[in-house]
């Protein structure tokens, strides 16, 4: 439990600082590629914006995306999964289109809505929902089949407990616990995501830093200029292992609680 309320309050602090310095800097040609120095830790990008700035803009976007995305994604697959309990019919449709969209990259996916609406934040998300609701999906359903199969809600069914009233009081708070994990999961799996897009130039437009976006921009300065790739790729680092214990700690909140 303590090692889940510093996570969390780590990641909260990582994005107050970020909003707090965040910027997109503004272009000094006489400062391109500059090195870090004291008054600029970060350096200064291709076109000579303060690097430092644009790192916590990039960082706060990437974070937000990801709460966005995860909160969302959770909820609908939760949703989808609970209204599969014992509709045969809805499970099947729901499972059919989880292998089919299971076999299209998140990347395709990503490029299909950047064709249709643009190079925008709102296509991100929305490639990001779809891929992570139906991915949540799977897991969600498979916790709602081994639950109904238990005894005790056979025993309800028996004794003639109404179907809503199963759901909202026994499925529902025992998918809690997978819930968290997956919010958790579908978080890590955003944020990546929504990078490797970005670096392959199909994510968010340019003029919105993100940490693809940087780490794609210092791609072609690994060896001359590395301090582009270094600080995008730390803060990208920081974020995954934060949220990966996170999720670590979710579990053993589970584990404890049982």
């Amino acid at each position: 439990m303590r090692k889940l309320k510093v996570c969390f309050s780590l990641l909260l602090l990582l994005l107050l600082f970020c909003l707090v310095f965040m910027g997109r800097g503004n272009v000094n040609g006489d400062l391109r590629l500059a090195s870090p120095s004291l008054s600029h830790i970060f350096g200064f990008d291709t076109l000579g914006r303060d690097l430092f700035q644009r790192v916590c803009f990039a960082t706060v976007v990437s974070i937000t995306i990801s709460v966005i995305v995860s909160s969302i994604s959770v909820t609908a697959s939760s949703l989808f999964a609970i209204l599969s309990f014992r509709n045969k019919t809805l499970r099947t449709i729901l499972l059919t289109l989880v292998s089919a969209f299971k076999s299209i990259p998140t990347v395709l996916v990503g490029l299909l809505f950047a064709s249709f609406f643009g190079g925008s934040i709102f296509s991100v998300v929305i490639a990001l929902i779809i891929s992570c609701t139906f991915s949540s999906f799977r897991v969600l359903e498979t916790k709602v089949k081994e639950i109904e199969s238990e005894e005790y809600i056979m025993a309800l069914d028996a004794l003639g407990l109404k179907k809503g009233r199963i759901l909202f009081f026994h499925i529902l708070p025992s998918l809690f616990p997978i819930m968290r994990e997956e919010w958790a999961t579908t978080m890590m799996t955003s944020i990546l995501s929504e990078s490797a897009l970005s670096f392959l130039g199909i994510g968010i437009d340019r003029s919105i830093p993100t940490l693809g976006a940087l780490l794609s921009e210092a791609r072609s300065f690994l060896f001359t200029k590395p301090h582009l790739l270094l600080f995008p790729s730390l803060f990208l680092v920081i974020i995954g292992v934060l949220v990966m214990m996170i999720k670590t700690g979710l579990s053993e909140l589970d584990s404890f609680s049982h």
